[in-house]
Formats: structure tokens, sequence, C-alpha cells
């Protein structure tokens, strides 16, 4: 089992996560001035015209004759700059043009930047792009010093790890907590979060490392994976990118903590089993990743 903890394949980043601050009744005032720290939730390339026609090239990532098959999808769109501070941008998904707040990169012509959907500039995270030529991406401009509380949803994926109801999870700035059992977020980078598990005076360390349908050995990587699980015999389903899109590396104190927490409080209650199990343990780190990554 310990084994198996050293690398653990997880969920997903389309990166629909916690956008708005209201959904959670945790406020985030108008930032004074623009946050430059963010999560990359999609990233690919860009190709701009002097017509304002925007390109933008990602990923897909699916399986074919056992294999993993990926290749490019184009979307086109239209950019355009209303002022220094300003820019309409046209993701070409049918949602229209949309407003954002533009912030050039100094030495560099339009539209290369850093762009903030003007609707959700007091959000805990300010949807947005970066286009820096001749790469794209999605990301979540970080507007809060609680990450964690806003950065997907902790704490309903603790309420389900411990069947519990929602109201008795309690959740604080960056650390939500059930029955003993503690999560605590440590640190972010742009493309991974890092947490730790304790219970019990037990802790073990877990990080989330994102996989991109844009990189072509990330693709491969979630396939493998995958397929790693289903010889295990932990699933029979198809192969699905956004259910594999992370790395999740737990130390092997996760067995001791996760298991400690099970027998005292009778975390699996599926089953016969007594004790808890390698594909249990995956499957709560798993509806974890899932959250981080904003999808159920």
């Amino acid at each position: 089992m310990k084994k198996l903890l050293a690398l653990l394949p997880a969920a997903t980043f389309a990166l629909t996560a916690c956008t708005s601050s209201s959904d959670d009744g945790v406020s985030a005032p108008p930032p004074v001035s623009l946050p430059t720290d963010y999560i990359v939730a999609q990233m690919g390339e860009f190709d701009y015209d002097s017509d304002g026609n925007l390109t933008i090239t990602k990923g897909s990532c699916e399986a074919y004759a056992n294999e993993a098959s990926w290749k490019t999808v184009e979307t086109r769109g239209s950019i355009a700059k209303v002022d220094n501070d300003n820019a309409q941008i046209n993701l070409g998904e049918g949602a229209g043009a949309q407003a954002y707040n533009f912030k050039a990169i100094a030495g560099e012509q339009f539209p290369n930047g850093s762009f903030y959907k003007t609707s959700a500039l007091s959000d805990a995270l300010i949807e947005g792009v970066i286009l820096e030529d001749p790469y794209y991406s999605d990301v979540y401009y970080i507007n809060t010093q609680c990450f964690f509380q806003n950065f997907g949803e902790m704490q309903e994926t603790m309420a389900e790890i411990a069947k519990v109801p929602k109201s008795s999870v309690t959740m604080d700035c960056d650390k939500v907590s059930i029955q003993g059992l503690e999560m605590k977020y440590v640190s972010h980078e742009k493309d991974a979060v890092k947490y730790t598990l304790s219970y019990a005076g037990k802790t073990c360390d877990v990080d989330h490392k994102f996989l991109y349908s844009f990189d072509k050995d990330d693709c491969t990587k979630a396939f493998k994976n995958y397929q790693q699980e289903f010889e295990n015999g932990e699933t029979e389903d198809a192969f699905d990118f956004e259910r594999h899109d992370q790395d999740i590396h737990a130390s092997a104190e996760c067995v001791d903590v996760l298991s400690d927490f099970h027998d005292a409080t009778g975390l699996a209650k599926s089953g016969a089993a007594s004790t808890i199990g390698e594909k249990q343990i995956k499957d709560i780190l798993r509806a974890v990743g899932a959250r981080l990554r904003g999808r159920k």
C-alpha cells in the first residue's frame, strides 16, 4: 500500500474552480491592485493578427486502440484593446465578448499581457487569461489570503469523506476539519497544490501536481496511470483524461492517518471490510483532487 501511495493518479483541471466568493459566503473586496499570483487552469498557444482575430490552440487527450490519442484543437475568437487598461475578448465558445481589465507586459506589444475578467474583480479567485506569445493560459488570479477556503469545495469534500452533513464540517481560512481529521493548506505553485492530512497526532503530506491536455507527455502520463489502475482491477471505466489529469504524491504516513481515522469513525461504511483499503485511500485523495480542480 505504501508503495502505491508514492504516486497516485487522480482527478482533473479544465479548472473551473470556485470562482465566486459569494458562493461560499466569503467576501473578497475589490483589489486595490490587480493580483499577480495565479493557478493555471488550461494551457495552449495563440495566434493574433492585426484585425483582432484570435486563434487559440488547446489539446485533446483520449484513448484509441488501447493507446493514448493526443491532438490539438483550434478555437477562433477575437480580442480588442479598449484603452490602456481595458480589453474585450471573445474566446469563441458561445459566451460572446467579455470585458477584461488589462495589464501589459513591459516592453511587449498588445495582446501580450494579463487579462482579468472585469465582472470577477471582487471574487476571491479572479478568472482570467495570460497571453505571452505564443503561449496562452486560462488562469485564476488569487485575490485572497484564504486560498483553501476559496479554492474548490473543501467543506463538501470532507463531508463526503466522513459521510456526515456539510454543517458538521469546520472550515477555517486554510484548514478544514471533521471528527478530528484535519486537512491544512501548505502552499501552491502555478500547477500544483500542497496540503497535509492529520489525525490523532499523525500527519502526512500530499502534493497535487496538475497535468494538462495540451502537453503530449502529460496526456501519455495520464493514460499510463489509468492503465495501471485498470490492470490492478481498480476501475472498469473507459479512460477519461479529466479523471486522471493529476499526479498525487502522498507520503507513506497517509496510510496510517486515514486508517486510524477509519478505525475510529467508520470512514469506510460500504461493504464488510473492517479495514480501509488501497482503493478507498485513492478514492479519498481523488475526491480532494477533484474538488481542487473544481469538479464533483
